[in-house]
């Protein structure tokens, strides 16, 4: 299974659920697409426009590869579950953003070598019969954060009891 996600974008992105949907159609695959607050619903493929985190996030322990918009959110999660990534950018010329920031992310994730950016849609089919291979070593850098933040706490903590501010 593929899932596909647009993210929260006010504006449609049917460059993207139309091709995946002409992937689902010519190959038979189970595509799964978030279409987000768009009009463009496919018709080859499960669609949803919101669901809760926990219920997202189930899909993509499920999927063999994930298609997305370059929104941090996204790439982040499918870098979390360790899946496949194929990223595609909105962009400002096909009215999909306001600008063309997302090819920065896009560029960054196929520089890192955490996915493979895709621009033009029509090489989408050949993409997901080749994905490029699950990135494991990505550790998002709140981690470490919060790990840190929390030793200070309880450090802290185990010392005096926090003083309440009058």
């Amino acid at each position: 299974m593929i899932y596909v996600t647009v993210g929260t974008m006010f504006l449609d992105f049917p460059r993207l659920i139309l091709a995946m949907d002409a992937v689902a159609a010519k190959t038979g695959e189970k595509i799964v697409i978030q279409t987000g607050m768009g009009q463009t619903i496919p018709v080859h493929c499960d669609h949803f426009d919101f669901r809760p985190r926990d219920e997202v996030l189930a899909v993509q322990r499920e999927a063999r590869l994930v298609v997305c918009h370059a929104g941090i959110g996204c790439v982040t999660d499918a870098l979390d579950m360790a899946r496949p990534l194929i990223v595609v950018p909105r962009m400002k010329r096909f009215n999909e953003h306001m600008n063309d920031h997302q090819l920065d992310l896009a560029r960054a994730v196929e520089r890192r070598g955490w996915g493979r950016m895709v621009l033009d849609t029509s090489n989408l089919e050949s993409a997901c019969a080749d994905p490029p291979p699950a990135h494991t070593g990505y550790s998002p850098a709140r981690q470490p954060l919060i790990a840190a933040v929390r030793d200070v706490v309880d450090s802290v903590a185990r010392r005096e009891p926090m003083k309440r501010a009058r």
